[in-house]
């Protein structure tokens, strides 16, 4: 630790917190920085100052292992204050959600700032450079031998002031960590009892039943918010609109604890709301003028000939040219431009207003994006008011995720951050102070801060922990006995799956047994495609295209036949086409249907015609894909597309693509990557011993290295 100031912690805890910050910002913020660790400290636990001119990333993460590796009083998080040097990690995008971009692409966009790189000390990363124009930027590179999985040792977060905010940096530092020790000094005894939900358009493509479905398992998690004296409110986008003022106004109510917002975004946007949506004649006249000119005006400055440009969208949508003509109207833009601000919160509309819900919570894309100038979640954290911590994501996030998972453990006074460590993907961090937390509002009989940290591989207290009457409790105790390997955990999530009454646990059940992919469960992703929670039937349907066992086609017939008002279920159901085998599918869906004399043979009709369609892509594809004669460019898109479609019956084709020492080594390497999202396969542990059969013989180290990372990704936990 030499060359960096350490203030130690003043007090004795169990555990310890560690302060990071730069010198200059230290050498600007001293005092609220000291005051800081004061209100940390006045809630039992001991927190370290650690002040330097940091150097790289490595130089931090060593000082966080030696601190956790300290038996008196062991670290259990960390935050990053100020100019922080900025992991941005390469080869890693299976451990994001959603995150697939060509790596040739610019580094700062096809790399994920991440600080996983700081509290995952399993993870192992070859340093590959600095970047020159963005000196906090710091380019890593998995390797092959590191761990594959996501496993926190412990939690992070960050406060990273905006670079174009509404003072300087230093002065959004100060006020904000004077803000922190504003709130929990006057807010000791603060208990959840005021949540605010809101959904913004086109997310989980408006399914209304996702929508309740959310709903009633915050009743579950959450149950005290639901009795007299609470306060829940569901806000979605079409309630009014614009919708925008409302969640303003909303997110400043004093009283707010916590606000959990749902839509898509940027790192300077959070989209809210489409075009009016009507019926009446005149406003979807309008919305195509409107759309029009977002199209046209934009195109023909860039260069294009405005009557081809006419033309494509006069034939394209058989409307009159004078409409197309509208687009060249400087007032009708203008106007445009007026009404697109009402549509979507900016980071300048936050800084314009109060943030008071103290925790909020982005599940949209890039609002978490701290290594821009600006980013949403930034902007509700420096600025007046209460809002104290938020999670976001700094690139692209899934949709289909449990953004809630554990969340009703707050209520009982866990750490936000011990909350973040144990729902996070590469992309996802807590901004802001992650020690902080609610007051309890229940009694759990234990600290559930000092159990998930020091007694986290105490089986025998996680067994009694399985009794408890909260059903996150429940959850993070299964989730603790599956990480500790208990020799009987596959059969009790079986038996937890098909006898708990409670939604979220079955949940956690599920998503646990994907993680064992055996004969248990499939048995259970049988049972699950009729469950009462729109959110595991969601995750079912996910799931069984990349398991792959063709008993599940019957569950997935019946699913097509009867599950066709959800529209999530619809679009997964859809999008996993191309992974089953379609004639065995198309054959059980006849079969079935001979028994639903009321059915819409329309919806089957048009479900048969997709299924064809996608087999005759399929075998085209395949075709070219092991065609040595192709352009290599072609195949490798093709090989790219397994990543998100491991398709079970082509193991063998990919197998002897890349057993083929022949064959073109950057298309080898791609395929023994793609195999790498075989994780949830029944068939797992068969292209395992392939890989390692191969390997045995392979001489190109690049392919090596590449097979050697894929079997660490199957066999991983």
């Amino acid at each position: 630790m030499q060359g960096q100031n350490i203030i130690k912690p003043s007090v004795k805890s169990k555990t310890a917190f560690a302060i990071i910050i730069d010198s200059e910002s230290y050498n600007h913020v001293k005092a609220e920085v000291e005051a800081y660790r004061q209100v940390v400290e006045k809630d039992g636990l001991g927190s370290y100052i650690i002040s330097g001119y940091w150097s790289s990333p490595d130089q931090i993460k060593k000082i966080l292992v030696e601190l956790y590796n300290d038996k008196k009083q062991p670290l259990e998080g960390v935050v990053f204050i100020g100019d922080i040097p900025i992991p941005m990690l390469r080869d890693a995008q299976h451990l994001t959600s959603a995150f697939k971009m060509n790596q040739n692409r610019n580094w700062q966009q096809s790399s994920v700032p991440s600080d996983r790189f700081y509290d995952n000390f399993g993870l192992k990363f070859d340093f590959i450079k600095q970047d020159s124009i963005k000196p906090l930027y710091y380019y890593y590179s998995l390797r092959s031998d590191s761990e594959q999985r996501l496993n926190p040792s412990i939690y992070s977060a960050r406060i990273k002031p905006l670079e174009k905010g509404k003072t300087g940096k230093y002065d959004q530092l100060r006020n904000y960590l004077k803000k922190i020790v504003n709130v929990r000094t006057n807010e000791k005894n603060n208990i959840i009892d005021n949540l605010t939900i809101a959904r913004g358009h086109g997310y989980n493509s408006e399914s209304r039943v996702a929508w309740s479905g959310e709903q009633l398992a915050l009743r579950e998690q959450l149950p005290a918010l639901f009795n007299n004296g609470s306060y829940v409110r569901f806000m979605d986008f079409d309630n009014y609109w614009p919708m925008k003022p409302y969640w303003l106004n909303e997110v400043q109510r004093p009283e707010l604890d916590i606000m959990l917002f749902h839509h898509h975004g940027s790192n300077d946007y959070q989209y809210i709301n489409g075009y009016k949506e009507a019926s009446d004649v005149n406003t979807s006249i309008d919305n195509i003028k409107r759309y029009l000119r977002s199209k046209i005006a934009p195109a023909i400055k860039k260069g294009k000939e405005k009557e081809e440009t006419f033309k494509y969208y006069t034939e394209s949508l058989d409307i009159p040219r004078e409409w197309c003509e509208e687009a060249l109207d400087e007032k009708l833009l203008e106007q445009d431009s007026i009404y697109n601000l009402q549509l979507d919160i900016t980071v300048a509309d936050v800084l314009k207003i109060t943030p008071n819900a103290r925790f909020v919570m982005f599940d949209a894309c890039y609002n978490g994006s701290f290594y821009e100038d600006e980013y949403i979640a930034g902007a509700y954290l420096f600025n007046d008011g209460k809002t104290i911590v938020t999670q976001g994501n700094t690139v692209n996030t899934i949709q289909d995720k449990w953004p809630d998972r554990y969340l009703g453990l707050l209520n009982y006074g866990l750490r936000v951050g011990q909350w973040g460590k144990y729902t996070q993907y590469l992309e996802t961090h807590i901004l802001g102070d992650p020690t902080y937390h609610f007051s309890s509002n229940g009694s759990l009989g234990f600290d559930i801060n000092d159990v998930i940290t020091r007694h986290r591989n105490d089986t025998k207290f996680w067994k009694k922990a399985l009794a408890s009457t909260s059903v996150d409790v429940q959850c993070i105790a299964l989730r603790m006995l599956y990480a500790n390997n208990n020799p009987e955990i596959s059969s009790l999530l079986k038996r937890t799956f098909k006898e708990s009454p409670s939604m979220i646990v079955r949940l956690e059940a599920l998503v646990l047994l994907s993680q064992l992919d055996n004969n248990d469960f499939i048995d259970v992703l049988g049972w699950a495609t009729t469950d009462s929670y729109e959110l595991i039937r969601r995750y079912t349907m996910d799931y069984i295209p990349k398991n792959g066992s063709e008993s599940l086609l019957p569950f997935v017939a019946r699913a097509i036949l009867n599950d066709n008002t959800s529209k999530r279920i619809v679009f997964k159901i859809s999008s996993g086409f191309r992974m089953f085998n379609l004639e065995k599918l198309e054959a059980e869906l006849l079969k079935q249907a001979d028994f639903q004399p009321l059915y819409s043979k329309d919806i089957l009709n048009q479900t048969l015609k997709s299924l064809k369609s996608s087999l005759s892509s399929r075998k085209k594809d395949y075709a070219v894909m092991v065609d040595k004669s192709a352009k290599e460019k072609e195949r490798l898109q093709i090989i790219a597309v397994f990543r998100n479609n491991p398709v079970t019956d082509e193991i063998e084709t990919l197998l002897s693509i890349l057993q083929d020492p022949s064959d073109v080594p950057s298309l080898r390497w791609a395929v023994a990557e793609a195999l790498g999202w075989y994780d949830y396969s029944y068939r797992k542990t068969y292209i395992v011993d392939q890989l390692n059969s191969i390997s045995a013989e392979e001489k190109d180290p690049s392919v090596q290295s590449e097979i050697t990372k894929t079997i660490n990704r199957l066999i991983a936990k």
